[in-house]
């Protein structure tokens, strides 16, 4: 039997100082396997997406989802490892918030700007910035292919100023540079299968896809049990939901329907949704 994949002491000290740790090989290739193939063979999923514009006129997309079916989408946020690292983290216990099947096709230009996760979840009503999201690499994440870039230490800063340009919740321009002049960016390429932890006050951003190939990314965020949002709107679909947390074994031993059939998903509606997604649409 294989066990739970803990983290230790020392990265638990990591996240704290840096506000992100990677994890390497917190899945193995065979159980993230199914969910590559899927996206690659059965591009209906991608009809489930949002957009929303950049600044720069560039447009990102993304599939989203809280309520958890018993599909492949379903049951990856439950697997114990994942839960009992983030709880680890918290000190309490959590629930899923929600998850992103987020993608950018080969030669894409879609460019993500600086922002804190905590500057949308503010204004859920979530009092404080307890929330931690777990990225797993479904493709391998590189430079060149438009990794992740955060600023080390960012969210020691607290929550930033944020403004609205395009569709997105932005940072300051302004006071990001003044930050990038005191604080480090970590490029944060991961092999399939790695995963990046992060708080929700970390400031991060993304760059354009410059390969031939679709760069994939499983975003899945939790939140502090005592955190919920307190905003009504938002209740019905990030409130507490006790989280029923599956063996370690479950992918691997194919105890989920399907892929991304039987999920709920997200999708703006109109132009205030855009990037937050109120409606669900059933796939």
């Amino acid at each position: 039997m294989k066990k739970t994949r803990h983290l230790t002491k020392e990265q638990i000290a990591e996240y704290h100082s840096n506000g992100f740790i990677i994890v390497p090989n917190l899945f193995d290739l065979e159980e993230i396997q199914p969910l590559y193939t899927a996206c690659e063979k059965y591009p209906d999923i991608w009809a489930a997406e949002s957009y929303y514009k950049n600044s720069d006129g560039s447009s990102n997309s993304f599939v989203c989802y809280s309520h958890l079916s018993d599909s492949l989408l379903g049951v990856f946020p439950r697997i114990a490892r994942m839960v009992d690292s983030v709880e680890a983290i918290l000190g309490e216990e959590s629930y899923h918030f929600h998850s992103k099947l987020v993608r950018k096709k080969a030669y894409s230009k879609s460019n993500l700007d600086w922002h804190q996760d905590y500057g949308t979840w503010y204004h859920y009503g979530c009092i404080f910035p307890d929330l931690i999201t777990c990225g797993i690499a479904i493709t391998d994440i590189t430079r060149e292919n438009g990794c992740m870039q955060v600023v080390k230490k960012s969210h020691l800063l607290g929550l930033l100023k944020h403004m609205r340009l395009g569709d997105s919740e932005v940072t300051d321009p302004e006071r990001i540079q003044k930050v990038l002049d005191k604080l480090e960016i970590v490029f944060c390429e991961m092999k399939a299968g790695d995963a990046l932890f992060f708080h929700a006050n970390l400031l991060h951003r993304s760059t354009p896809n410059y390969t031939n190939k679709m760069r994939i990314i499983f975003h899945c965020t939790y939140n502090r049990m005592s955190n919920e949002p307190y905003k009504e709107e938002w209740k019905a679909h990030h409130s507490y939901q006790p989280l029923n947390k599956l063996s370690d074994l479950a992918i691997r031993e194919g105890h989920y329907n399907g892929i991304f059939n039987q999920q709920d998903f997200f999708q703006a509606e109109n132009e205030e949704d855009k990037g937050i997604g109120l409606a669900y649409s059933k796939f």
